[in-house]
């Protein structure tokens, strides 16, 4: 990702988003642009988004990507996320979540690097987040880091028969469901 342009607070970067076609994140006072969504990525995000509807129960929702995620003074897009608990939202806008149970990023090549690296360790200084639930778009693979305790402990799934678990919400969601309709599966099926 490359760094679009330096503001220094956020409110700044808030109000300069809001009237740009394009979506940024902002972290440590630079505004990084998104990268484009690939057809893949856009088909696992939306399974994602389908897959959970179906297995969750009340209290907890998911919410398809285009909504922003403020930890600190940091606004991060995942690409979907469970709430459990009534949003807070961070403005009047509605736009950004302060308080998700469960994050999803779609890996891509371009993005893979700084969704496990910054993302990553910023998501987990979340107190209200259980797991993060990383999910490949180059080939079947699922990895949830959920919170134990004050650690976090991976699991991983790569087989088309397994189902990605998130223990702390009771939640089983076939791998089959994650990457139905993605065309290099016929290669692996």
């Amino acid at each position: 990702m490359a760094t679009a342009e330096k503001l220094l607070r956020p409110e700044e970067f808030l109000d300069w988003e809001a009237t740009q076609p394009e979506r940024y994140e902002y972290v440590a006072g630079s505004v990084y642009a998104m990268a484009g969504m690939s057809d893949e990525h856009n088909q696992l995000s939306t399974n994602l988004v389908t897959a959970c509807a179906a297995h969750l129960a009340p209290p907890c929702h998911v919410r398809a990507e285009g909504l922003k995620v403020q930890i600190g003074a940091t606004f991060l897009y995942p690409d979907a996320m469970i709430l459990c608990s009534p949003p807070l939202f961070f403005n009047v806008r509605c736009d950004t979540i302060r308080n998700p149970t469960v994050i999803f990023e779609v890996l891509s090549e371009s993005t893979e690097a700084f969704d496990r690296g910054e993302k990553f360790r910023r998501y987990r200084s979340l107190a209200s987040l259980k797991a993060i639930v990383f999910v490949s778009q180059d080939r079947i693979l699922v990895e949830c880091w959920s919170r134990k305790g004050d650690a976090w402990q991976a699991q991983e799934w790569e087989n088309w028969s397994e189902s990605l678990e998130i223990e702390a919400l009771g939640l089983q969601i076939p791998l089959a469901k994650i990457y139905e309709g993605l065309e290099f599966l016929d290669l692996v099926q």
